[in-house]
């Protein structure tokens, strides 16, 4: 349990407060005691999101939903009000530590152990599903244990089989190595989803490890889609009923019924789980329950709120209390900004600071790195200008508790440039994160800087799955995964006799490997490889070859240099099927030198068009206002980052967190921005869900057709 934070309430209705058990995005888990000594477990959510009527929606429906479920092995709710200004939910409080705290301190589980795991949490399943709901993130984060069993958390994903209506189209709901093939696809999903992730978390109790292993998340997807799973260390008996509930088709696993019924064949008298463990659980009840008695604390009067672009939700704008007002006008304050352009490698600061209140508050400092002058500065200046938006926005509201400043640095888009870059930045103690980094070899170059100094660089440009580390965050869809709406395309106008085009770099490896494998394995589709080096001089010859071919469907997956040449040598073929281009491909320079060529080509990008996007209109509007110009491509993105670390510092509490504070809150996260919603993989920084969008190219330009296949 973590000490309470400066905002948080002393009590919520007839609760006190006693510390913090969790945070995240979307608000804090709190511990809070009754006037009878009853601890219970209050998730309290912000007022940013309370606001927004379809969360409110999607609030009330978790709680009907919890309250459905009927079983001794789910953590009943005890107390809720969904509609107060910042609506809550009580669950009963279980002291014990989850089973992936038990595994992780006292080894794999016996046996017995995981039979009667297995039984008990089958049942606690076969009652949510009785209920009509599937819980969707079985995981051994969301398993706690009590002496009389465990019980199961968390049914704040769950969802009505029959609710379509409040379901993200554009999140892949669950937890990477414990979610099943059909979630991992972004396929519908029913209770036969969650048995197969109780089936991994079986294995992982009895084993310790996960079944699809560990790594770069879109590994760990593609493993779980087609890959056998590795239980190697789960004794026989077990294996078989693993085995049934890890089956790739929702139709060949068992029911939790059936589940639960194999598994207490098995069962036995003995105490269900080991002296170790039994121990770990005795330790922390005694720790909660001799928790003394905390005094009072004041909670300011409610606060004005003022618009956030980009939503219909409004931000808390509380003004501090009288001590933290005092400790605000100890800090230092933030100047004017510094205007003109940068020179290579010349950082400039950006020290504009909200002045409606003529309070000064602590500065939150932010780095941007990027490509300002090089072959990336299209990228890298929209970049630049979503961010600047994002900081003078913020620090135009009154009473916030901390304005944000910038220190910009331009790497040039070379390696050696960013890595000065990157030296500076982190040299800076006051900088909390950074944005950007050009591209791959850029990111490359800085990783090991910003690992050292444990800070956080969230990247809305790179997706390269190599660049995975602990302080690296993926604000959009890796390069391995960002075709995987293209197949969804395919499937839909029943395209066969795919030609997966490749380039030979190390990019276009990264698009056409998983792709490539997902297009076999899902339809069994025939897939056409074709190589053609971007620097090949034959490519006509090449072209001319895979066209002869008759492929339903051409689909190029490498880098931009060398697409013009390759559209145009393919126009002189005649081809008139579907061509579909990644993420390279959405940069100006195509059309451009590619010209009546590259018309009627489909590419996908992880950009969205803030000009064309219903949930970037506010956006533009300021964008427009601010630049005198419609907002280019991954400017919203830029602008979406600076708003989801203001929200987690916000969130944390405290005007002042250090860098290594932001690491673990960034990434358990979820943020909705005007670009789209942002969450991440929490081991590995991995972006989480879709997050891709379509265009066709026509007269030269890209035209948006939104995120969904069948629009395009």
């Amino acid at each position: 349990m973590q000490p309470l934070a400066p905002g948080d309430p002393a009590r919520i209705a007839g609760y006190r407060v006693l510390g913090r058990l969790g945070t995240g995005g979307m608000g804090v888990v709190l511990l809070g005691r009754s006037a009878g000594g009853t601890l219970v477990a209050v998730k309290l959510i912000r007022a940013e999101y309370a606001d927004d009527a379809s969360f409110r929606a999607r609030f009330r429906r978790e709680v009907a939903i919890a309250r459905q479920v009927r079983t001794r092995y789910a953590v009943p709710v005890v107390d809720a009000d969904t509609e107060a200004a910042a609506p809550w939910l009580a669950t009963a409080f279980v002291p014990g530590p989850s089973l992936a705290d038990a595994v992780g301190a006292a080894g794999p589980l016996p046996v017995r152990s995981v039979w009667a795991l297995g039984r008990m949490l089958a049942e606690a399943l076969e009652a949510v599903h009785t209920a009509g709901t599937v819980h969707r993130d079985v995981k051994p984060g969301n398993v706690l244990l009590a002496p009389d069993g465990p019980r199961l958390i968390d049914f704040g994903i769950a969802r009505a089989l029959d609710d379509t209506v409040l379901t993200a189209a554009d999140v892949v709901v669950g937890s990477p190595g414990f979610l099943s093939p059909e979630q991992a696809q972004g396929r519908p999903v029913g209770p036969a989803s969650d048995v197969f992730s109780l089936g991994c978390v079986l294995a992982y109790a009895a084993t310790g490890t996960r079944p699809f292993g560990s790594g770069p998340v879109e590994a760990v997807l593609f493993r779980t889609v087609y890959d056998p799973a590795r239980l190697d260390g789960v004794p026989a008996r077990l294996r078989a009923v693993v085995e049934a509930c890890l089956t790739k088709e929702p139709a060949g696993r068992p029911t939790a019924a059936h589940l639960r019924a194999v598994c207490a064949q098995d069962g036995t008298e003995e105490a269900w789980l080991p002296h170790s463990v039994t121990h770990l659980i005795a330790e922390r009840s005694a720790r909660m329950l001799s928790l003394p008695e905390i005094d009072a604390t004041h909670v300011d009067s409610p606060a004005p709120t003022v618009p956030s672009i980009g939503s219909d939700t409004t931000q808390d704008v509380r003004p501090p209390g009288r001590r933290r007002a005092l400790t605000y006008l100890a800090s230092t304050a933030a100047g004017l900004a510094a205007a003109g352009t940068s020179a290579w490698l010349i950082g400039r600061a950006d020290d504009s600071a909200a002045r409606g209140s003529g309070t000064r508050t602590p500065a939150l400092r932010l780095g941007l790195q990027a490509d300002l002058s090089g072959p990336g500065r299209q990228q890298g200046r929209a970049n630049e200008q979503g961010v600047r938006l994002a900081v003078a926005e913020h620090n135009a509201r009154d009473g916030n508790p901390f304005t944000l400043a910038l220190t910009t640095v331009d790497d040039r888009g070379d390696p050696s440039a960013a890595e000065a870059a990157a030296r500076r930045l982190a040299a800076d103690e006051e900088i909390v994160a950074v944005i950007g980094a050009s591209g791959a070899e850029a990111v490359g170059a800085t990783i090991p800087l910003y690992d050292a100094a444990g800070l956080t660089l969230l990247s809305v440009l790179d997706g390269d799955i190599r660049h995975i580390n602990r302080v690296f965050l993926c604000a959009r869809p890796s390069n391995a995964l960002q075709m995987y709406p293209v197949a969804q395309y395919l499937g839909l106008h029943d395209l066969d006799d795919i030609a997966l085009v490749d380039d030979e770099s190390e990019y276009g490896r990264q698009v056409t490997r998983f792709f490539g494998e997902a297009l076999r394995g899902e339809g069994g589709r025939t897939v056409l490889p074709v190589t053609v080096p971007a620097h090949g001089k034959d490519t006509g010859s090449l072209v001319r070859a895979m066209a002869a071919r008759s492929p339903g469907a051409v689909v190029y997956g490498g880098e931009a240099e060398g697409m013009d040449g390759f559209a145009r040598a393919l126009a002189g073929t005649g081809y008139r099927g579907p061509r579909i281009a990644s993420q390279a491909a959405h940069d100006s320079r195509f059309p451009a030198r590619a010209g009546a060529a590259a018309d009627g080509w489909i590419v996908v990008s992880t950009a969205t068009d803030p000009a064309a996007a219903p949930s970037a209109r506010d956006f533009t509007r300021a964008f427009r206002t601010r630049y005198r110009t419609d907002p280019p491509a991954f400017a919203a993105e830029a602008y979406d980052a600076v708003r989801l670390i203001a929200s987690c510092v916000r969130g944390l509490g405290r005007p002042r967190p250090t860098r290594h504070d932001l690491v673990p809150v960034l990434r358990n996260t979820r943020h909705r921005g005007v670009s789209k919603t942002y969450a991440f993989e929490p081991e590995n920084g991995g972006y989480v869900g879709t997050g891709v969008f379509f265009y066709r190219v026509a007269a030269g330009r890209f035209r948006f057709l939104g995120a969904d296949p069948r629009t395009v």
